[in-house]
């Protein structure tokens, strides 16, 4: 008899897609032990009550639906081979469903609410592909011991640390972890892949320290302030900065701040610097723009271009996924605070709408292609589109100070301190790190006094390998790329791997590199 709602796809498989169903169809239960394969995805179904019956089931595809409570019933379907409960509502999964899944390869249960995994999902022998993303997850403890595991995901959840024994097994292949909070690995070990991972363990120790170093760099127009703010941060006092003491290139020094190791970059402003800034933003990085709030003119799109419109642009063209405090100068030669106030409005309405209209054009650009006559041709420009709309560039309200007070250079201070700290702003903040990080950092300094690396600090991998394994055995090229990539992204050195001219380069004294980049924009 067929189907009065579902298709019949063939002699032992249901179809009932979209059906808008809120329980299980008579006629599937009715067929019990002939059903083989059932797709219910994108319907209305909150419980599959009498889901044991179809005893023969190797594949029952859930998705899309209102399920809320794991359904139990499903251990009794011993001969499950794919099961699919993706976008649900699941919270929890009850212990003892997964041991009865002797069959079990593929579960898929991404896009839900769960917070833990049950301590027996281990237990599931044959499973070999595993979606866990977009949950809350805080542990994958439970999921070390399974033999065949081989495609692992466990993208966007709450990870902070992943387990060692879960990559001791060799029939992992495939495993994707990004978006997640993780201090161990750092989340650049982990996009990295396997190896990279694996090679970070194997560096690690009980004595690795968990460090928080951020890369912080002061962008503006020339006389903004950025070397005032620089220089009277790192003294926790005001500090004056003459004219012809302004900085040339870049001014690069590290600060450390209740238990935070900051980096400053401090730019030049002056004009001929402009096209060089962007080239060395890196992933992860705080930005400072500094404005000087005397010199901006209410209501003239030219002015908030040049001393706004212009840095936000190139950051969100470099590094989308950056950080950015905007800060408000020469305070004290403006007429009153409601110049000061009108002018923060205006600038933090501005920096709005220009984020808006870039979100908005990407999502015109995907539509355009979406509706183009055969859209899976321009697949790869779509997923870059996405790609590009997942990174959110967060650019906070503007902090108006006057450079010579003590008690703003404090209150920024601790404006910049809190920024920081605050996980939601910089998630990735905190992260363990094997000791010998730290000792290539300072060996690599050492070798620069030295006289070991030539003055203008640029050297190959190899050539920098060779000298470094007098001091450090085991180390080799992928330990040492593991480092290279950190101290690249917290700004101890600059190394452009995804330029394949310039992967084996590194330029360890990044002030030289500036001079050369802007020489060449001269010429």
């Amino acid at each position: 008899m067929p189907s009065v709602n579902g298709t019949r796809n063939g002699k032992n498989e249901e179809d009932f897609v979209g059906k808008k169903l809120r329980t299980l169809p008579t006629e599937i239960l009715q067929r019990g032990k002939d059903v083989d394969k059932v797709d219910l995805q994108r319907n209305r179904l909150k419980h599959v009550a009498g889901i044991s019956q179809l005893s023969n089931l190797t594949e029952l595809n859930l998705s899309r639906n209102e399920i809320s409570d794991f359904p139990s019933e499903i251990k009794d379907l011993h001969q499950l081979v794919r099961l699919y409960l993706n976008q649900n509502n699941l919270k929890t999964i009850p212990e003892d469903v997964f041991p009865s899944l002797e069959k079990l390869q593929f579960l898929k249960l991404s896009t839900n609410r769960i917070a833990k995994l049950p301590e027996d999902i281990n237990k599931c022998h044959n499973l070999s592909y595993l979606n866990l993303s977009n949950n809350c997850l805080t542990d994958l403890e439970p999921l070390v011991g399974l033999p065949y595991i081989k495609e692992l995901y466990a993208e966007r959840n709450q990870l902070a640390e992943l387990p060692y024994s879960l990559f001791e097994t060799k029939s992992l292949t495939q495993f994707k972890v990004n978006g997640n909070p993780l201090k161990k690995p750092p989340e650049e070990v982990c996009a990295g892949g396997l190896k990279d991972i694996q090679n970070y363990f194997s560096m690690l120790d009980s004595n690795s320290p968990s460090v928080r170093s951020v890369k912080t760099m002061f962008l503006g127009t020339s006389m903004a302030g950025k070397s005032t703010l620089c220089r009277s941060l790192k003294q926790a006092y005001p500090v004056s900065v003459a004219e012809d003491d302004r900085t040339v290139g870049i001014e690069i020094s590290e600060v450390e701040s209740d238990g935070v190791r900051f980096y400053f970059w401090d730019f030049a402003g002056q004009e001929e610097y402009y096209n060089t800034h962007h080239v060395f933003i890196t992933a992860e990085a705080f930005v400072i723009l500094a404005i000087d709030l005397s010199s901006y003119q209410t209501e003239n799109p030219q002015s908030f271009d040049e001393k706004v419109g212009f840095w936000i642009k190139n950051i969100h063209l470099k590094i989308p996924g950056s950080v950015v405090l905007l800060v408000g100068t020469h305070v004290d030669q403006c007429t009153d605070e409601n110049e000061v106030e009108e002018k923060k409005k205006e600038i933090e309405e501005n920096v709005e709408k220009m984020l808006k209209t870039h979100k908005s054009h990407l999502d015109q650009q995907k539509m355009n292609l979406q509706n183009k006559d055969n859209p899976s041709l321009y697949s790869d420009q779509i997923n870059q589109i996405e790609r590009l709309t997942e990174y959110n560039l967060k650019v906070l309200d503007l902090v108006a100070i006057d450079c010579t007070k003590p008690q703003d250079i404090r209150l920024l201070h601790d404006h910049i301190k809190n920024t920081v700290l605050n996980k939601e702003t910089f998630p990735n903040l905190e992260q363990t790190l094997p000791k010998c990080y730290h000792e290539v950092e300072a060996d690599i300094q050492e070798l620069l006094r030295n006289g070991d690396i030539s003055e203008h600090g640029i050297v190959t991998q190899d050539i920098l390998l060779s000298e470094l394994k007098n001091r450090h055995d085991t180390l080799n090229h992928d330990k040492l790329k593991l480092i290279l990539q950190y101290l690249h992204r917290i700004g101890v050195i600059m190394w452009y791997k995804e330029i394949p001219a310039l992967k084996n380069s590194l330029f360890v004294k990044p002030s030289f590199l500036i001079t050369l980049f802007k020489d060449n924009c001269e010429t």
